[in-house]
């Protein structure tokens, strides 16, 4: 009887071991990550071409991958977005024509309501290499910006109005914004807002330009991310920023869209839109060239929207 039992509860045990073994691990779903990245390449050649233009070559690229997690009333989103294109109009030199650096995180955990959750979001933008004015296609002077010249980083906190997947209205009563500018001569010259360097009657420098400026104030970010029609995929973001202590009437904008349709397996339409008002970014524009601004001559000297909008056709990966 003994010798029985033993063999029915080593083969229960043998059994037991073996269903486990066979049966497959369930697959974690709290992370879900998507991304994209395509590489567009144009080039131009006339030879005796008599309905004129220029050669040229251009070739850019994007790259767009976001990581969420979600479970139990919790949600972490991780997004990062760079670009970067460069151009070479005719027998002039190599410039860039697009250089972005985004990374976004964002955790949400549930508030009240079905929809509603407290929300911390951290970013940082930039861009990857020097930019540089361009006169009679030379290269003109130092560069007007790098990496982390100009920088930003933010840090906010709110609720998060959530009713759908793709599209998200966060409110951040407190806010922080943190500006860069690593280049000490553009520091010292008081570009994208940092203060500027203050000098004697003769010149001589007496304090250097800072090379970090901090805001607080509040935001609304707005983020619309969806598949709207079968390969065409639509993802916005935009930022407003109001500063408390100066000026808080006039709002910071960030607003980046990306458009992209999928060909078939390999090819893809994108097409790019950013727009971006600072009220702390001066630009300058001497319209006659005569090396002064003046506003009777509609030269520009203030803070004015900026845009770039760029679209093409190329490889690209979708995963």
């Amino acid at each position: 009887m003994k010798k029985l039992t033993t063999f029915i509860l080593l083969s229960l045990s043998i059994n037991a071991i073996s269903q486990n073994e066979t049966q497959p691990a369930q697959k974690d779903t709290s992370w879900k990550t998507s991304g994209l990245f395509g590489l567009n390449v144009s080039n131009t050649s006339l030879s005796n071409w008599q309905g004129g233009g220029q050669n040229n070559f251009a070739i850019n690229a994007v790259f767009n991958v976001e990581a969420k997690y979600q479970k139990d009333g919790i949600e972490w989103l991780n997004k990062l977005d760079a670009q970067f294109g460069m151009l070479r109009p005719g027998q002039e030199i190599l410039r860039k024509n697009m250089d972005q650096l985004f990374f976004l995180s964002k955790l949400n955990s549930k508030a009240f309501g079905e929809h509603t959750y407290y929300a911390l979001q951290g970013d940082y933008r930039s861009q990857f290499a020097p930019g540089y004015k361009f006169e009679n296609g030379k290269q003109v002077g130092t560069a007007t910006s790098d990496m982390n010249s100009p920088g930003y980083i933010q840090l906010a906190l709110g609720l998060d109005y959530k009713p759908t997947s793709y599209f998200s209205a966060a409110i951040l009563p407190l806010a922080a914004k943190i500006t860069l500018v690593n280049r000490q001569y553009l520091a010292d010259a008081g570009m994208y807002g940092v203060p500027a360097a203050t000098y004697d009657a003769s010149g001589n420098l007496l304090t250097p330009g800072t090379k970090v400026r901090y805001e607080y104030g509040g935001r609304i970010v707005i983020k619309f991310k969806k598949e709207v029609a079968k390969n065409f995929i639509i993802d916005s973001y935009l930022d407003l920023f109001s500063n408390y202590q100066h000026n808080p009437g006039n709002v910071d904008v960030v607003f980046n869209n990306l458009l992209t349709y999928k060909l078939n397996k390999l090819l893809s339409l994108t097409f790019i839109c950013q727009m971006i008002y600072d009220d702390d970014i001066m630009i300058k524009r001497d319209w006659n060239g005569n090396g002064i601004i003046e506003a009777d001559n509609n030269d520009i000297y203030g803070p004015r929207l900026q845009a770039l909008t760029t679209w093409g056709i190329g490889l690209s990966f979708k995963f």
